[in-house]
């Protein structure tokens, strides 16, 4: 029989496999920042493949005793806060398997830290998320742990139960606060599987921060500031660590959800920070050139080919996602949005919901250019799913935001009159065509983003028109129809089965309500008749506003705004 030979790959010492492997049962190849199995990994690969490198002198039954120790301390902090610390606690440096906790890899050090993250006052971190998530496995509860280590457990759970209700918290309106991935993508979690194995450390962050946010609970926000800073931190550092095209999609997804977070908080500084970096990221990674039928088409750091139809889908929704946001806020505060559609050539298809590139992915064109051109054109496309109706909605209130501000510019230079008022017009009839093609909204269980798609289709026409209402009485009669539009969409809606809804409404219905003063203070003398619909217009304006109030501080302020233009004019 003739010899054969093998060429076999050097076994691993004993705790040398990467921290994945070992928790999945893999063979690891070690390498470094990321071993085989981690690059593989369904979604792009792992974000924390990390060497905990942990030897024969320490067993996982130690490892785990220390682990729990420390979060037992951790959680008597937070269950205690107000008993001050009189001493500091020191640790042995020298003690053989505390260095065994210290992770030797460049990659990612900041996501899988074994101990447990706290700051200065004691609140919880995500970071807790980590551990109790990694280390708590029922495999590993059953090597002879103590009976204090069982009962320490217990917190366990309760620390686990917080993050898994922020998720859900979040999940359960994802769509609305613009997120724009495959949900599914948590699936895994209500078997076990550990957040980290799912989602870069910034999109996990910023989940916590929307589901402390979102929850109503007081058990998740009070840790809501301590959750932002771990937001900003983790996401400060993403793109440095972004070793696949999931990692950045992540990436963007998390500047999305930290601007939404700002704008809805009345921070428009940093909500515009965030808003712009995820354009930056999008651009420069050619999300605007998706399918794009320029063969000269590039990006600066063009992403790797998508491996599947729904990763593509994933791509062009977060493009339109990024876009959505962007025009909405900047057109709110009246800034040129940081997307031009002339400047960058978007040619990106509209998207779909996401569920649908997995099951119908021919409902794409083989080639597209020139997307928002067309639209703006008025010429027919494929763009009928809910998020192109939302990005084209939120195209339109940008559109008429800024040509309306151009009117000063042209009274000081008569010679571009006949240029704007052909944009003015051809807009004024994409805005109405738009208005025909919209479903409508249903009676029963309103889909929220369809009723903002409205709203901002109305806005639109209202931002339009609202420079000639003065001079124009058609112009005035359509800013004031767009108006009660509005009004009628949230008479027929049930507002406070909603639950949550787009902070951008704040804006948009304080747009409506201050056409319908201007036209009270303007009706005094007129039929009675009229002044009573208007202040009932109003009424239901500012009562939407009000039951929003109480959970998005730009809304809070907005209504404050509203109530006292409308008492200065009921009580002239």
């Amino acid at each position: 029989m003739a010899s054969e030979t093998f060429s076999r790959k050097p076994q691993l010492n004993k705790g040398k496999a990467c921290f994945n492997c070992r928790h999945r049962k893999v063979k690891c190849d070690a390498a470094r920042p990321i071993c085989g199995p981690c690059s593989r990994f369904v979604g792009g690969g792992l974000q924390d493949c990390e060497y905990t490198e942990v030897g024969l002198a320490q067993s996982q039954a130690d490892y785990l005793t220390e682990q729990i120790s420390i979060i037992e301390s951790r959680i008597q902090e937070l269950e205690q806060p107000k008993e001050l610390r009189t001493s500091v606690g020191l640790q042995n440096p020298y003690q053989p398997h505390h260095s065994a906790f210290i992770s030797t890899s460049s990659h990612n050090t900041e996501f899988r830290s074994t101990s447990v993250c706290t700051d200065s006052i004691g609140r919880l971190s995500t970071r807790d998320l980590t551990c109790v998530f990694e280390n708590s496995t029922t495999a590993s509860l059953h090597r002879g742990l103590s009976s204090s280590v069982s009962t320490c457990l217990v917190h366990f759970a309760s620390v686990r139960l917080i993050f898994n209700n922020s998720i859900d918290s979040f999940l359960r309106y994802a769509p609305q606060i613009g997120f724009f991935l495959n949900t599914h993508l948590f699936d895994g979690l209500s078997s076990g599987v550990a957040p980290s194995q799912v989602a870069s450390p910034a999109l996990l962050d910023s989940i916590y921060l929307w589901g402390s946010h979102l929850a109503r609970s007081e058990t998740l926000s009070k840790h809501e500031s301590s959750f932002l800073a771990d937001a900003l931190r983790s996401t400060g550092t993403s793109l440095s660590r972004a070793h696949s095209a999931t990692a950045i999609l992540h990436t963007i997804q998390a500047e999305v959800l930290l601007a939404q977070y700002f704008f809805r908080n009345a921070r428009f500084l940093e909500g515009k920070y965030h808003a712009s970096a995820a354009v930056s990221i999008s651009l420069s990674s050619g999300l605007h050139k998706i399918r794009s039928a320029d063969a000269r088409a590039f990006a600066v750091d063009e992403l790797s080919p998508a491996a599947t139809a729904l990763e593509e889908g994933e791509r062009i929704n977060a493009f339109w996602a990024v876009l959505t946001l962007n025009n909405c806020w900047f057109a709110a505060d009246g800034s040129p949005a940081d997307v031009s559609h002339a400047a960058h050539g978007i040619d990106t298809p509209w998207p779909l919901d996401i569920e649908v590139y997995s099951e119908d992915a021919v409902l794409l064109p083989v080639s597209s250019s020139a997307t928002i051109d067309n639209f703006l054109a008025n010429l027919p496309d494929r763009g009928t799913s809910l998020p192109a109706l939302h990005a084209k909605a939120a195209i339109l209130f940008e559109q008429a935001s800024q040509l309306a501000t151009q009117q000063t510019e042209t009274d000081a230079a008569p010679s571009h009159g006949n240029t704007f008022s052909a944009k003015f017009n051809t807009l004024d009839r994409v805005i109405a065509a738009f208005k025909h093609t919209l479903p409508p909204v249903n009676l029963n269980g309103t889909e929220p983003r369809l009723l903002v798609v409205h709203t901002l289709a109305h806005v639109a026409t209202i931002q339009l028109h609202n420079p000639f209402c003065f001079k124009s009485a058609g112009s005035r009669a359509r800013a004031g129809a767009a108006a009660m539009a509005i009004v009628a969409l949230l008479r027929q809606t049930d507002i406070c089965e909603l639950g949550y809804v787009d902070a951008i409404f704040g804006t948009l219905w304080t747009a409506a309500c201050q056409v319908c003063i201007t036209e009270l203070a303007l009706a005094r003398g007129s039929s009675r008749s009229d002044s009573e619909r208007l202040c009932a217009a109003i009424e239901t304006l500012l009562a939407a506003m009000a039951v929003f109030a109480r959970d998005c501080r730009l809304i809070e302020l907005q209504l404050a705004t509203a109530q006292q233009n409308y008492s200065s004019v009921r009580n002239r």
